[in-house]
């Protein structure tokens, strides 16, 4: 057998070249010349601390009037406790038939990679006896942070099983729940292991395990006129036993009973023997809970989005975690600001809306700079949400949760680098790759719009 160097001495220069290039390229590959660094540049380049990007000199400048932030604060709390004071379910027979039928017409894939089989949505179906609803008509309370699903089955549902369309997007996943979130129950499964619940801000199926019946009383009793909210998050939260009940992600909201210098006593509901809703009193630190609303200062919103750098990515709160839409919204929770679950709704429905969608890159760039106010300015794409923070070096910076940024190989094929949890780029995060998606990668190039959450006029003219 002729050697390598016999075959290309036959061979013409040009079609040696080629040969030389095939032969040297996978090399270059597997020795990391074009491969992908473990961290984008953003990420590497930009302080992940948003202590470093407000004005420390004017940290404890009102950013809204306080009748305003009441006013605000007092919504929250009626939109929060709307599913005690329901006497129907919200959604249609069917609406409820349509979603299953939805999901009929294509079974997905399994968290093996197979496509479901018909038969196995057909039992789900039967299971959620459909041709009963509504079957039930009561208030609870989750007793644990809870995944809101969007058929009563803990299996996932991929639409494709690629790096695109598999894991982690189970699109059964709809939310998490915190742990004493409201619910109206408008339907039990046949087994009666899952709920229909209608929570604050999403409708779903929910375990039964972690649900409570709540009465008349007890609803007396929750709401009262004050209540505080976690800023810490995950922060472990024990009886007066000590057992260990749950986790209150940052944004969660309980009752207050009184506070002290460096504690606050909360309400904590758990479930007895029954499945009925009792009340427990709990102590908590101050360094984890304040009063809600927590004053709204540069400083303030900072500290709490601190909590949430790094946070690991999880699609409609998979694994008790965030993604664009659920880490907005609890990050604003303690400030009392409402916001819906969706990143669209959100843009649409949480302030001024300015439609940028016709605008040039460029000049949604300029729009953002000039009328964007630093951590109360909503970005929307569709499907993503992110936080306006201010510029840095006259760039616009953003705060968000997202899994990754899209990437094109020579031949086309669509991928994406994982960045997988939340943290402060610009609006061009993983530009710097060879293989990124020229068009998908630039966040400008699809920017439809921003969403200031407060009134702008009000900006600049309130103080301390």
């Amino acid at each position: 057998m002729p050697s390598i160097v016999t075959f290309l001495s036959l061979i013409k220069a040009p079609m040696k070249r080629f040969f030389l290039i095939i032969m040297i390229l996978p090399v270059f590959l597997l020795s990391g010349c074009f491969g992908t660094p473990e961290t984008i540049k953003d990420i590497r380049d930009l302080k992940q601390d948003h202590m470093f990007y407000i004005d420390r000199s004017a940290s404890d400048r009102l950013m809204m009037a306080p009748p305003d932030q009441i006013k605000m604060d007092a919504r929250y709390n009626t939109l929060y406790f709307a599913p005690w004071h329901q006497t129907e379910p919200s959604s249609s027979r069917d609406k409820v038939t349509d979603t299953f039928q939805k999901f009929e017409k294509n079974p997905g894939y399994g968290e093996n990679g197979r496509k479901h089989k018909k038969s196995w949505m057909k039992n789900i179906r039967t299971n959620a006896q459909l041709d009963r609803y509504p079957n039930a008509g009561f208030g609870a309370i989750t007793v644990d942070n809870a995944d809101l699903r969007v058929l009563p089955t803990r299996k996932p549902f991929y639409s494709r099983y690629n790096m695109l369309n598999g894991y982690p997007f189970d699109k059964f996943q709809e939310s998490l729940v915190a742990a004493n979130t409201p619910l109206f129950i408008s339907h039990v499964t046949r087994d009666k292991a899952w709920f229909l619940a209608e929570t604050p801000y999403a409708t779903g199926w929910i375990s039964s395990r972690s649900v409570a019946f709540v009465d008349a009383d007890f609803i007396k009793t929750w709401e009262r006129a004050q209540y505080a909210v976690f800023i810490k998050d995950k922060t472990p939260v024990y009886d007066d036993a000590g057992q260990f009940l749950f986790n209150a992600p940052l944004g969660s909201l309980f009752p207050e009973m009184a506070e002290s210098t460096d504690s606050i006593k909360i309400l904590v509901a758990v479930a007895d023997m029954n499945k009925k809703a009792v009340i427990k009193n709990v102590t908590v630190t101050k360094e984890t809970a304040v009063t809600k609303p927590l004053k709204l200062t540069p400083f303030n919103m900072a500290k709490v989005a601190n909590e949430l750098i790094n946070e690991t990515y999880g699609w409609g709160g998979q694994y008790q975690n965030r993604d664009c839409s659920a880490m907005i919204k609890d990050l604003f929770a303690p400030f009392g600001i409402w916001l819906p679950r969706n990143s669209a709704d959100q843009a649409r429905e949480g302030g001024t809306f300015m439609d940028l969608s016709d605008l040039s890159p460029e000049d949604r760039e300029m729009m953002i700079l000039k009328h964007g106010v630093p951590y109360l300015t909503l970005i929307w794409r569709k499907g993503h949400i992110m936080l306006y923070i201010g510029s840095h070096e006259g760039t616009p910076l953003i705060f968000h949760n997202f899994w990754g940024v899209r990437t094109k190989d020579f031949l086309g094929r669509g991928g994406r680098i994982i960045v997988g949890h939340a943290a402060i780029t610009t609006l061009q995060p993983g530009m710097e790759l060879y293989n990124i998606d020229p068009l998908q990668g630039n966040y400008l190039n699809y920017v439809l719009g921003m969403t200031l959450l407060t009134n702008p006029s009000t900006q600049g003219a309130l103080k301390p």
